[in-house]
This record gives structure tokens, C-alpha cells and sequence, in this order.
């Protein structure tokens, strides 16, 4: 269950520098993706286009993946995708407490990732606080003010580093009866926070990246994000 220990003081939609300057009206359990961008009225360029690359990496890492890629690396025993937990991991808040636009990225990634499968949790997993609030509990905050159901957010609000992360959030996943973890985070950060998962005990089903460094960088998570549901992850 999400944590109230640190409320949201943002109240605008994602992306926008002036909070307060709108109020959000998400309700619905299902996300409107479009309307993520909306503030009165007016379309957030910007971030209509990061979703709509964020749900075509989703989609070639969960849908399907190249031929020419399927041998690059050993295949993995077929995985379990009937409930997977979506771990969503933190970055360093600014030292009022607010969210990094890096972290809002990765949220809306995971939100994303969310609505291909209605039956699993988001786990949040991130401390380090500021100002009070912590990681964890401001991406919880961003969740629910977006509509998704706080029933579905797990909040783990100790960790202060990648390899906390992965040793609290795996043993949150198998408690909560998943079949194993899709890992949401940056380009930059997928290949390091995969090895402390996979060194945990995580099963890792799939890993999904915002992108968020040069091109080169970014094609290549990319491509392994399509291969990783079929693939060895760590």
C-alpha cells in the first residue's frame, strides 16, 4: 500500500514547471495517456511525444522482438508473465523534496508498462530524503495523482543505493505472489541496476528504459530491452 508519510506537494501534470498552475483531474483507474499532457486545455508537447516512445519501447519489449536479435544472447526458460511486479527505481530529489524530471520520467515509464498488465503491483523503491520526503513516497504520490489505484503501489522508502533497491524490492515482489519482475529505470542506469537484481534473487522477466543519454547509448538499451523478456536478465 502506498505510504502517506510524505504527502505531494505538486499538484500540476507531469512535466510542468510551475506547480499549482493547474489541478490534475486523473481519476480513472485506466490512464489516459493523452491527458497526461494536457494542462487547461493545452497539449505538452514534449511529453506526448515521450510517451508515445516510451509505449513503442514497451511494446517491442513485450510484444515481440527481431529475428536478428533473438540470438544475441542464450535464451532463457519461458517466463511467466501472467503477473509480474513492475519495480520502479528512484532518483535523488532536489533538496526541497520535489521530483527530478528523471524520476517523473521513469514513473511515467512504469505507469505506462502498468496497463499491459491490469492484475500486477507497482513497486516504488527509492529513500534518500529531502525535506522529508522520500524517493519512494513522492513517486507514489505522482501514481496516484495520475488515477492509478493506490491498492496496486507497494512503497519500499529505506533504499539509498541500486544495490538496496534490488535486496528490498525483490523479497516485496515474492511476497506479493508475483511471477517475477519487470525493471523500469534510465538507459544509463539498466545494465547496473539488472546485475544488483539478478544478484538479489530477482527473476527478471523484462527490463524497460526511458532514454537518457547519447543515441548510441540509447539504441542499444533499447535493443536489449526488446530481447529481454526472451533472454537471460543480469
Amino acid at each position: 500500500m502506498a505510504s502517506n508519510d510524505h504527502p505531494v506537494e505538486w499538484t500540476a501534470s507531469v512535466g510542468l514547471s510551475n506547480a499549482g498552475e493547474c489541478r490534475h483531474d486523473y481519476t480513472g483507474s485506466t490512464i489516459n495517456l493523452i491527458s497526461l499532457s494536457r494542462c487547461g486545455g493545452h497539449v505538452r508537447r514534449r511529453w506526448k511525444a515521450a510517451a508515445g516512445a516510451v509505449i513503442l519501447a514497451v511494446a517491442a519489449a513485450l510484444g515481440g522482438m527481431s529475428p536478428a536479435l533473438s540470438h544475441a544472447e542464450p535464451a532463457a526458460a519461458a517466463k511467466d508473465f501472467s503477473k509480474p511486479a513492475i519495480v520502479v527505481l528512484g532518483y535523488g530529489l532536489k533538496p526541497d523534496g520535489t521530483m527530478r524530471e528523471i524520476l517523473r520520467r521513469r514513473v511515467l515509464t512504469g505507469l505506462i508498462v502498468a496497463q499491459f498488465f491490469p492484475q500486477s503491483p507497482i513497486i516504488v523503491t527509492g529513500g534518500n530524503p529531502q525535506n522529508g520526503k522520500t524517493e519512494a513516497g513522492q513517486m507514489a504520490g505522482m501514481l496516484q495523482l495520475l488515477g492509478f489505484p493506490a491498492n496496486r503501489i507497494m512503497v519500499e522508502d529505506k533504499a539509498n543505493s541500486t544495490v538496496q533497491n534490488a535486496r528490498f524490492s525483490v523479497p516485496l515482489a515474492k511476497q506479493a505472489g508475483t511471477t517475477g519482475i519487470i525493471l523500469v529505470t534510465s538507459t544509463t542506469h539498466q545494465g547496473r541496476a539488472d546485475g544488483d537484481f539478478a544478484d538479489a534473487g530477482g527473476n527478471m522477466l523484462a527490463t524497460v528504459s526511458y532514454p537518457d543519454g547519447n543515441p548510441s547509448v540509447n539504441v542499444a538499451q533499447f535493443a536489449r530491452d526488446a530481447i529481454s523478456p526472451f533472454v537471460n536478465v543480469g
